[in-house]
């Protein structure tokens, strides 16, 4: 099941390899999360994770967003990413910090 940074915690389990924009290995399959983890995951700009679960409903109990809402607000939050590369790690995690926020914040 695929989940986004802000819903990890520890001891989820990694259901896939972990890897960067270029591929290289960040954690391998079976790994327990630890806080030392998800932080990584943060500075390293990962947005998702897949991670192992019996019962979908005991990662997150938030409601799937919507493509449409999500599209919405990646259009709206797009302008003032407009000098930068979004396709670095730590760009593309706060660009989708910022869609979320705005989704949450129903400012689309």
């Amino acid at each position: 099941m695929q989940v986004s940074i802000e819903q990890l915690r520890p001891d989820l389990v990694l259901g896939a390899d972990l890897s960067d924009a270029s591929g290289r290995l960040l954690l391998p399959t079976g790994t327990v999360l630890t806080e030392k983890h998800i932080r990584y995951c943060q500075m390293w700009g990962i947005a998702a994770v897949d991670i192992q679960v019996d019962d979908p409903t005991a990662v997150t109990a938030e409601q799937p967003i919507d493509p449409e809402a999500w599209a919405a607000a990646e259009a709206a939050v797009a302008p003032r990413f407009v000098l930068v590369d979004r396709q670095h790690p730590a760009i593309a995690a706060l660009f989708a910090h910022c869609v979320a926020a705005a989704i949450g914040q129903n400012r689309v």
